[in-house]
């Protein structure tokens, strides 16, 4: 293999190295801007997103890739390209456009040969946004209709309103919303333990079961520190009243 086989372009690696787009957007900032907030996670890449919900137009979005150089590449080059379409216009993007974006010169590749199937994983992450985006949206203008005049009623009916999305859901979403928060707070760490952990199911919305894995399953804080980390993770982003249990 030669060296030019192993070569980025220019684009490519500005893209990799000096990411404008990186960071998390929340709840907070959402309400702030009167946005939706979408949060979408493939394999080593996650999304969020914050779209106008009158147009359903992408106000603006940021990333987090946990797959190294070509994934943070990617992930810029998607929120770039995102940034001011709609949501239909967004996800009809394909790997090939995201690929040709990074391009120095139209007829020359953006990454490596070896790295191209990287692009595959495109279409995906943006099929997981286009499915979330409905639910994100009838939350965000469920939270709008609140009147903002009587603060203590607004608190308690947001709560209300948040309790309801998430026992809204059917089981698989509640699944697929508690492993994205997972997936970004809990199982780095586990994992660098040589440990992780299975979402085995969830009971009437508030009992998450799960099932430690690898070095987790011996480790004495799985029912201390990282069984209390876990849920307090879980209580802030999804639902207050959420208890995780063990299977033993």
């Amino acid at each position: 293999m030669t060296v030019a086989e192993e070569e980025f372009s220019k684009k490519f690696d500005e893209a990799a190295t000096q990411p404008k787009y990186r960071g998390a957007y929340d709840k907070d900032d959402a309400m702030v801007k009167g946005m939706t907030l979408v949060e979408a996670k493939y394999k080593d890449t996650k999304i969020y997103l914050l779209a106008d919900r009158a147009e359903d137009r992408i106000y603006s979005a940021k990333f987090f890739a946990y797959g190294g150089k070509v994934s943070v590449g990617i992930g810029e080059a998607i929120c770039s390209m995102i940034k001011g379409l709609t949501l239909d216009e967004a996800c009809s993007l394909k790997g090939e456009d995201i690929e040709a974006y990074l391009r120095d010169e139209p007829e020359v590749p953006s990454v490596p040969e070896s790295k191209q199937k990287a692009f595959a994983n495109v279409e995906e992450l943006l099929k997981v946004i286009q499915e979330g985006y409905p639910t994100a949206k009838a939350v965000a203008e469920a939270s709008a209709s609140i009147d903002k005049k009587d603060i203590k009623a607004t608190s308690f009916a947001e709560l209300s309103m948040a309790e309801q999305a998430w026992m809204g859901l059917n089981k698989e979403d509640q699944i697929t919303q508690i492993n994205m928060v997972l997936d970004e707070k809990v199982r780095p760490a586990l994992m660098s333990d040589g440990g992780n952990v299975e979402v085995l199911d969830v009971i009437d919305g508030e009992k998450v079961m799960i099932q430690y894995q690898g070095a987790c399953g011996s480790c004495g804080s799985s029912l201390g520190a990282t069984l209390s980390f876990m849920e307090q993770a879980l209580r802030k982003d999804i639902y207050n009243e959420l208890i995780v249990v063990p299977n033993m």
